[in-house]
């Protein structure tokens, strides 16, 4: 009976290989305004979804991979100046949004983020994009779907 048991563990081991891996590709889609994104992985399961064309007030979704499992970080890069304002929440979430607005603090510009009470600020970089982390707190619902709404400051 121990041998059984023993033959049948190594089989399930050697179908559980390393080489499966689960699928982490994030799909990005256009609900609002023209959007042209490319997708790619910054480091081990982290997603960066940069905007190559993108209008001035948008909404898009980013849909859960075909893994069921979502990237441990998702960063969208949005070829702005600056935002005027940024939200995000999920389809299984909709009272917590994720939010992300310019502060104009005379001292320091900043963008201030919030979600679920927290609070983080960060400084203003003299770059062509601005970069957005969604929070990891986002994805423990496993929800299918995260809904992304912006408007540019210098907007038409």
């Amino acid at each position: 009976m121990k041998s059984i048991l023993l033959i049948a563990t190594t089989l399930f081991c050697l179908g559980c290989s390393s080489s499966d891996e689960v699928n982490t590709d994030v799909r990005y889609e256009a609900v609002k305004g023209f959007h042209k994104v490319e997708t790619s992985d910054t480091l081990d399961h982290e997603k960066l979804i940069v905007f190559t064309e993108i209008s001035d007030i948008g909404k898009g979704t980013i849909t859960r991979p075909e893994g069921h499992i979502w990237p441990e970080e998702i960063t969208l890069r949005m070829p702005f100046d600056r935002l005027e304002g940024f939200k995000a929440y999920s389809n299984t979430d909709k009272d917590h949004l994720f939010e992300q607005f310019y502060s104009s603090n005379p001292r320091q510009p900043q963008y201030v983020s919030t979600f679920k009470g927290s609070e983080l600020k960060t400084s203003i970089k003299d770059l062509p994009y601005i970069d957005i982390q969604l929070p990891k707190e986002m994805f423990q619902d496993n929800p299918k779907l995260i809904y992304v709404e912006w408007v540019n400051v210098y907007r038409n």
